[in-house]
């Protein structure tokens, strides 16, 4: 059996002996968390352009996202996790269906995807309740936010493909894993 130790004491609470009471300590309650993961996943970030030869096809971009999708659900996500997915209008359909039990944020336009994820984000609430922020895109759009989690305690892990990772968001991770 493993006893659990307030963060920080250093120490075992003090076992009580078989048929005593034990005294009520007047600090307040420790909250013990399991490893608990945010993560904001910028869809087209990781499916990206191809870099050589025509641009993806609607068609293809969409599979691609599928594939994408699949695979990075059964990689990172687990149950209890928070999950926030972020994509273009013109994707909102097959977003919807893929990460259909998580939160799916529209957004339109240049960087809509990566506002509409940094919008719905509560740094605090992800702070009391999350060790982990993921964030799954290489975009300069989060490094600020990613600089913010860090200094509230989070560790900042960021999955991304080689080609798409900005220098800033480098620098205010803690992690990097190329995906794709």
């Amino acid at each position: 059996m493993q006893t659990l130790t307030r963060a920080g004491s250093g120490t075992n609470p003090p076992k009580a002996k078989a048929g005593s009471r034990r005294l009520r300590s007047s600090l307040p309650e420790p909250r013990y968390r399991t490893r608990r993961t945010c993560h904001l996943v910028d869809i087209e970030n990781l499916v990206g352009q191809p870099e050589a030869g025509p641009r993806y096809t609607p068609a293809v971009f969409s599979r691609r996202a599928h594939e994408l999708s699949a695979s990075y659900q059964l990689k990172w996500v687990n149950s209890g996790d928070l999950v926030y997915v972020g994509c273009d209008a013109s994707l909102m359909l097959e977003t919807l269906i893929d990460w259909e039990q998580y939160a799916v944020r529209i957004g339109r336009g240049a960087n809509g995807a990566d506002r509409a994820l940094i919008e719905v984000f509560d740094l605090d609430a992800a702070a009391r309740s999350c060790d982990v922020l993921q964030i799954a895109s290489g975009d300069h759009a989060f490094a600020e936010l990613a600089s913010r989690a860090r200094a509230r305690g989070l560790y900042v892990r960021v999955v991304s493909r080689s080609d798409a990772l900005s220098r800033d968001l480098r620098r205010n991770s803690d992690g990097i894993y190329i995906f794709g």
